[in-house]
């Protein structure tokens, strides 16, 4: 077993996104994958009370980030019709649905402000009839993977927050192979308990990663060969069960480019 938190398998990362990598060395030195890097580019958990104000798209012209509603439901509709957004319909904008809209909006080429004004509204009704008759957007985002793509990061996205527990292998505490293992797991794909046994013995490597592919890292603590694992969500973003727990980090710091190995498809 490996302590690293940082799981994920090989992939040779393109010169463009090559370029764009950045990460923050933090290292660690148990069994188990264990991986501290406390980026910019990570996101935190989801906690921060939400309002409980009411709105009306007709009203406000605008919808945002705390606001509940009907019309709210109604974005929420829309972005799970083209697959951006895979959750309840709760009428709750709140994290997730934000992140659904910028990816939203990053493929269709609007304003990245996770904001639903006139032009998002009328691009999402417009391309929800497009999707309808079997068309997608262009970009590929969590929610326009294929289906066990999509089943493997809201499986990951399930368990964000959860504390780092050497050896942990389900959602009271997880080690960075442990939260690998878990979430494919769910998706019945059964891996190697390590990080190295699964850069060894399991699935292929790929050039490049794909939503729900797992990147590796080596020399995140003393030992030869992958040692941390994360599952790869678009957006140059992973889920890994690091030092803080479960949650998103940005590939783009240094750390994580310093210490990339590769990318391998269990699917």
């Amino acid at each position: 077993m490996l302590k690293s938190s940082l799981t994920v398998r090989k992939y040779v990362i393109s010169s463009a996104l090559v370029t764009t990598l950045a990460f923050t060395p933090v290292l660690s030195g148990s069994v188990f994958a264990y991986a501290n890097s406390n980026s910019a580019g990570q996101n935190s958990s989801s906690s921060g009370a939400q309002s409980e104000q009411q709105v009306s798209l007709s009203e406000t012209s605008l919808l945002k980030k705390g606001d509940r509603g009907d019309e709210v439901k109604t974005v929420q509709s829309k972005l799970k019709d083209q697959g951006y957004y895979t959750y309840n319909l709760d009428g709750i904008f709140g994290p997730i649905t934000e992140d659904a809209v910028r990816d939203f909006q990053t493929d269709h080429g609007l304003t990245v402000d996770g904001l639903v004004g006139s032009k998002t509204s009328a691009a999402l009704s417009s391309t929800s009839d497009v999707t309808k008759d079997n068309e997608s957007p262009s970009n590929e985002t969590a929610s326009d993977a294929p289906a066990q793509q999509s089943d493997i990061v809201s499986v990951a996205k399930s368990v964000l927050g959860t504390p780092y527990v050497w050896g942990g292998t389900t959602p009271s505490g997880f080690d960075s192979s442990g939260f690998i293992n878990y979430v494919f797991d769910q998706v019945g794909v059964d891996l190697s308990r390590t990080e190295s046994g699964m850069w060894q013995n399991d699935g292929v490597t790929v050039d490049s990663p794909s939503i729900g592919d797992v990147v590796f890292f080596e020399g995140t603590y003393d030992t030869s060969g992958a040692s941390h694992s994360g599952i790869y969500i678009g957006n140059n973003q992973m889920i890994h069960a690091g030092s803080e727990g479960v949650v998103i980090a940005d590939l783009s710091i240094d750390y994580w480019q310093n210490h990339y190995l590769g990318v391998k498809s269990f699917k």
